[in-house]
């Protein structure tokens, strides 16, 4: 069975607003729902800058674009390293 979105929107009112306990936490439903939505577009968002981020192992650049969403090869100390040196990942050439 296919929804249409007007038929997810309802689905959406009645089970993250008007069955939640207070307007806070509807709130809350609606914050976490639009971050997971976001995260599905499959075209490069304009309104965002793209940045470059540089691998402090091996120096490569990689755009913000590619990264991702959930900010894949950043860690807790604003560093950033790049997939191949993340895995371990060797060239085959």
């Amino acid at each position: 069975m296919a929804y249409a979105v007007d038929d997810i929107t309802e689905l959406i009112r009645y089970h993250l607003v008007v069955s939640a306990q207070d307007d806070g936490a509807a709130d809350s439903n609606l914050v976490k729902l639009m971050h997971d939505v976001k995260s599905m577009v499959t075209t490069f968002d304009i309104d965002e800058p793209l940045q470059w981020m540089v691998c402090e192992d091996c120096g490569a650049s990689v755009s913000s674009e590619l990264i991702g969403p959930d900010g894949a090869g950043e860690s807790d100390d604003g560093g950033f390293c790049c997939t191949s040196c993340r895995f371990g990942v060797e060239d085959e050439f």
